[in-house]
């Protein structure tokens, strides 16, 4: 329900004393604040709009002792806001541990029911399925002016965690506290892997009202109080909430921190021999592209052999173990293998198949290049920001002909010559020909890159029920999202996926059974699955005459872009092409009375086209639908465009045949 979200840096510390080895529990925040009368008074009005408010936050981080406190006072105003007593705190179970979570109810009258139950742990989904566990826990006799809190402890051991605060919530806040305690100590310092010594602590504020001040007090520590934090309103088909809440973000540096392009400089050597020393001179993989290619091989011929070849080695980041990716198996023992590991095991994570792809290609005489990227389903790489946890995946760059062909090894079935979405029209850091690094953009995609095909073929009753046969075809985009879904899960669970999500598109109460599928490990190819369908309310019956929908994968697809303002940009993950077919065969006792007629609507970056056919059958109809969306970023000043044109769409989605008895 509440989180909070950190750059990640990892620090080795520099003689440190026993006494921080090893973490113990801060008492400073033992205590409850205290309870305000009119605090209890408060009811819903103008002046506390919403389900609830945040009345009291709270954010301890000391890296002193490796720890973090959440405090959390929320009131309940109405009905609805009587679900915010199902908390949940999520956090990153492979580098830190949750402990010390109280919480307690107070009623109206001022009487306290303090939770006495158990916090279980929970995976939850958030935006753009971004996945996390999380503590959850249900507050007991939670009512309409009832005050609820809680507070909890998040420790880690090894690293030294800069926060990242998020300052804004899903409600609005009547006061915030912000405290951050850096590991700065006399006598003791900081040094990175690469023996740079971070003496210092940075911040670059985003967001917040210009008057907003971090103030440092004794020891070191930084603070930031704030009143009446507006509520962040999450927006369909938004960015990322985390680039666009008002924000803190804090990293430890020395003093070419001050200037962003010399540090970036400074991480692509760091990073460039980071390369050279687990992939570098290595017999095994000369002896492996000697195996793989041909002497009499083209450049792309080789490249393709050598894709090939990793794309099978076990991808460890996409294990399959009950549904989950296992993301990270061993940190340390990560840190020391080397590509002969890989290929002696035929097994590694991510990035390392993708350096070994860099290697293998290097040995066959490729020009080849490695990139890393900021992977844009949850951030944005800002290069005015010198952290480099924003880059998170690494890709390889071919050159064939004096062409960049950007390939994608280290994500399974991804096809030769494209890169998953996440890692298009995105940004990073790259290898240059003169053995140097630069910070460079990745390609975009085209909306024929990622098709969906969804075809129908149903059987009109008289009473409006259907029932039938449908198939969907995927390819591009489309086809390596279900793929890589389908590595987190069984074939039990593939086939509730699909079925669900075919459920999801088509009339309420529809029967959805699936019967086959196929293309899961073609990563060239087409992806198919088909369905058998009874629909038990398709067509509206009104005596004589039956409205068949036109529509029949966008039944209960919202209304996108109804309202008339915008708060969020419009954001896509990609641009995407739909194809629709149905044909309806309907009694013989029926016959076409009308059918609409409708008109393309075309942008400079969409397409919508809908068509009414006869068949060879009398008694058949077909509707096709051509959806395509070329772009994936809308500013607001573009919104009443893009509104538009769905409006367009969603008028001419909503029309039917009208069919009558003869």
């Amino acid at each position: 329900m509440f989180r909070t979200k950190f750059a990640l840096l990892a620090l080795a510390i520099t003689c440190l004393g026993s006494s921080y080895a090893t973490y113990a529990i801060a008492t400073a925040m033992d205590d409850w604040q205290p309870i305000n009368p009119e605090e209890l008074k408060m009811t819903e009005d103008s002046a506390h709009p919403g389900d609830a408010i945040i009345l009291y936050h709270e954010e301890t981080a000391d890296d002193m002792t490796r720890h973090r406190h959440v405090y959390l006072r929320l009131k309940i105003l109405t009905e609805k806001g009587k679900d915010r007593a199902n908390v949940e705190i999520p956090y990153d179970a492979t580098l830190a541990g949750i402990t010390d979570i109280k919480a307690r109810t107070i009623t109206p009258d001022g009487a306290i029911t303090p939770f006495t139950g158990k916090a279980f742990n929970s995976t939850i989904v958030k935006a753009h399925g971004v996945k996390y566990l999380a503590k959850t826990f249900t507050l007991p006799n939670v009512q309409v002016g009832s005050i609820i809190e809680w507070k909890y402890t998040e420790f880690w051991d090894d690293y030294l965690r800069a926060p990242r605060w998020i300052v804004q919530e899903d409600l609005y806040q009547k006061r915030a506290k912000f405290s951050f305690v850096p590991f700065l100590k006399a006598g003791h310092y900081i040094q990175d892997s690469r023996g740079d010594i971070k003496d210092r602590v940075y911040h670059m504020i985003i967001g917040l009202p210009e008057k907003s001040e971090i103030k440092t007090t004794a020891n070191n520590k930084m603070e930031l109080e704030l009143k009446d934090i507006p509520a962040f309103v999450e927006e369909d088909y938004a960015p990322p909430p985390a680039m666009m809440k008002m924000r803190v973000n804090f990293y430890y540096g020395s003093d070419k921190m001050a200037k962003p392009q010399e540090f970036w400089k400074d991480e692509g050597k760091f990073w460039n021999k980071d390369i050279e020393k687990f992939a570098g001179h290595s017999g095994a993989v000369a002896a492996t592209v000697g195996k793989i290619t041909s002497p009499a091989d083209t450049p792309e011929q080789k490249a393709r052999k050598i894709y090939a070849y990793v794309q099978k080695i076990k991808n460890l980041n996409y294990t399959n173990k009950e549904g989950a990716i296992e993301e990270i198996l061993s940190r340390e023992g990560k840190e020391k293998r080397t590509v002969d590991d890989v290929v002696q095991k035929n097994e590694g994570y991510r990035d390392e198949i993708a350096r070994l792809f860099w290697a293998l290609g290097r040995a066959g005489g490729l020009q080849v290049y490695m990139m890393r990227v900021s992977d844009r389903d949850e951030y944005f790489f800002q290069s005015t920001i010198p952290n480099p946890s924003q880059l998170t995946s690494e890709i390889a760059i071919v050159v064939l002909d004096g062409k960049e062909v950007f390939l994608d090894p280290g994500t399974p079935l991804c096809s030769y010559g494209h890169l998953v979405w996440q890692h298009t029209s995105t940004q990073g850091i790259r290898q240059t020909a003169d053995g140097g690094t630069t910070l460079g953009p990745t390609p975009s995609v085209n909306y024929k890159d990622a098709i969906s095909k969804r075809v129908a073929r149903l059987t009109l009753n008289g009473d409006g029920s259907a029932k039938g046969k449908i198939v969907v075809a995927w390819t591009g985009q489309e086809a390596l999202v279900h793929r890589l879904s389908s590595l987190k899960t069984d074939a039990a669970g593939r086939k509730k996926e699909l079925e669900d999500e075919l459920r999801a598109m088509l009339p309420n109460g529809t029967a959805v059974q699936f019967e086959s599928s196929s293309g899961w490990d073609d990563a060239d190819g087409q992806l198919n699955a088909s369905f058998d369908v009874e629909i038990p309310s398709y067509a509206s019956n009104t005596g004589k005459r039956m409205l068949v929908p036109m529509n029949l994968f966008q039944t209960r697809s919202p209304q996108l872009f109804a309202h008339g303002e915008r708060k969020q940009p419009v954001y896509f993950n990609f641009p995407y092409y739909q194809i629709d077919e149905t044909l309806v065969s309907y009694p013989a006792t029926f016959q076409v009375e009308s059918r609409p007629e409708t008109q393309p609507i075309r942008t400079d970056y969409s397409l919508y086209k809908r068509v009414y056919g006869n068949t060879s059958n009398a008694n058949a109809i077909t509707f096709t639908r051509d959806f395509a969306m070329a772009g994936i970023a809308f500013q607001q000043k573009d919104y009443a465009d893009l509104r538009t044109f769905f409006s367009g769409v969603n008028a001419s989605d909503a029309q039917f045949v009208v069919l009558t008895q003869k």
